[in-house]
């Protein structure tokens, strides 16, 4: 996964299985840190006319979870506070949408992507864009996994097998 994100650069998409199933899902997360640096914007009057001085922007990372069938997305905008030095964050933001299930994950396997996005300007231009530097970004998955019929059966195996071993555990204890 790329770490710097910035106007130019695509955003970063990847197929990912989590080695689980769910029988439902409730939330997911991301679970990211790293800094984010303003862009210097300016803004104009309808002829396209510059209105007074640059001015920063914050600029922001988003993260979404594929198109089934509605835009699962969650985004941060930082920078404007501390421009031009970058503005670290570190924080668990929600992925939802509009109607969001969670059905097209259950086999726990989806599609992630995460860019670099700025507000949209109406009336103003971007004189510099941002940037973002992640170091880290986790995918985190709140549901019930259905275990696997292996763990199933060694869970089995270890009831029964308590129950056999213990009672010549205390025959053995009671004989001494």
């Amino acid at each position: 996964m790329p770490t710097n994100f910035n106007n130019d650069s695509p955003s970063w998409q990847t197929n990912f299985d989590l080695g689980v199933t769910f029988t439902e899902i409730s939330h997911v997360y991301i679970d990211w840190s790293g800094d984010i640096t303003a862009a210097l914007a300016q803004n104009l009057n309808p002829a396209y006319q510059p209105i007074g001085d640059p001015h920063p922007l914050s600029v922001g990372v988003y993260a979404s979870l594929g198109s089934n069938p509605y835009l699962r997305r969650t985004e941060i905008y930082k920078g404007m506070d501390t421009y031009p030095a970058p503005e670290s964050f570190a924080l668990i933001s929600e992925i939802g949408g509009v109607g969001s299930n969670w059905s097209d994950l259950l086999d726990g396997q989806g599609e992630i992507g995460i860019g670099y996005t700025e507000i949209i300007m109406l009336y103003g231009q971007y004189l510099e864009h941002g940037s973002v530097s992640l170091t880290k970004a986790t995918l985190v998955v709140n549901g019930t996994v259905i275990p696997e019929p292996a763990s199933l059966l060694l869970l089995a195996f270890g009831t029964i097998g308590q129950r056999l071993i213990r009672p010549k555990q205390r025959n053995k204890n009671s004989v001494q």
